[in-house]
């Protein structure tokens, strides 16, 4: 142990959440080896912040241990973000998420160490995301749909940082159109899914089951329909013996977001099939299913078309 006071050292909330937390028995064996061998590795500092090396100095600090410093030199926050990121994908016990958001985040501080530079107006956004994306296998796309996908993930952050961890952890399944569609809920949605999520009633988010579940256990899920509250406030007025309120809109909400996913499917199709080089049946077999989806949007539209003369 060490007799000289360890120096206190900064603490950054936005540097720490880029480190997926590890498991208790990497905790107890890197305490151990601390123990028995001292701190070897040196912690290193950005303007005396951690960057990297935060369980190392916990561990110091709790038991008075001695340690090294390295001062690592940016010339801006973003780069000392790309830094963390990129020192962490290096790991292997990354959960997927984790892994999806950490790529995210290391192109959106690629691109803001570019736009901090000023100038580099050739360097597009592409560019970054096609170089990340053969430092991991990944195709440009994908690496710019995962910096969306971070941007949803801070989102529900901001409003559950419980929730947002979950999704990083693999402990919620939410696919990566359902965290974009999560990331738009107002506050109250996700007070709501929070309830939800510890009465054990979901272990994974489909949106519309989402909205469904939401709706029917009566949480508040934003501002309420004013046409709905108009209808109600009339029939009690009127004397009506109402059953339990249901909202009447649930249904419709739910397939407004459920159509996109469609859309996105078929433009996907659209673009990534070679129509010549496929089969027959398959073809055939797909035009049936559009022309029976077909009819049932011409009734539907019919019908919406129809009840809106009544409003």
């Amino acid at each position: 142990m060490n007799s000289s006071p360890i120096p206190d050292l900064k603490i950054d909330p936005e540097f720490t959440e880029l480190i997926q937390v590890r498991n208790e028995q990497y905790f107890d064996e890197l305490k151990e080896n601390i123990f028995d061998h001292g701190c070897t590795e040196p912690i290193y500092l950005w303007n005396n912040t951690i960057i990297d090396g935060h369980l190392r100095y916990k561990i110091c600090k709790t038991w008075n241990i001695s340690f090294n410093t390295q001062q690592i030199l940016f010339e801006n926050r973003n780069k000392a973000l790309s830094f963390i990121c990129q020192e962490q994908l290096k790991r292997t016990d990354l959960t997927g998420e984790y892994k999806k958001y950490l790529i995210g985040r290391l192109s959106r501080a690629e691109m803001g160490t570019i736009k901090q530079a000023g100038g580099h107006k050739s360097i597009r956004k592409t560019d970054i995301a096609r170089a990340i994306g053969t430092d991991f296998n990944f195709g440009y796309s994908t690496v710019i749909k995962y910096e969306s996908y971070s941007y949803a993930v801070d989102d529900i952050k901001r409003k559950s940082s419980e929730i947002a961890n979950r999704i990083l952890y693999d402990n919620l399944r939410v696919s990566h159109e359902n965290v974009i569609e999560l990331s738009r809920l107002p506050i109250e949605d996700i007070n709501g899914l929070k309830r939800l999520l510890d009465s054990g009633s979901i272990d994974r988010i489909g949106y519309s089951q989402l909205r469904h579940e939401l709706r029917w256990q009566r949480l508040p899920t934003g501002k309420p329909d004013e046409r709905r509250l108009k209808r109600e406030k009339l029939s009690a007025e009127a004397g009506i013996k109402q059953m339990p309120v249901t909202d009447p809109d649930a249904e419709l909400e739910s397939l407004k977001f459920t159509i996109p996913s469609w859309s996105n499917t078929i433009s996907r199709t659209m673009k990534l099939t070679d129509f010549t080089s496929t089969s027959v049946k398959a073809r055939n077999e797909v035009k049936i299913q559009l022309s029976d989806l077909t009819k049932k949007i011409a009734i539907l539209l019919s019908q919406l078309e129809e009840d809106d003369s009544y409003d």
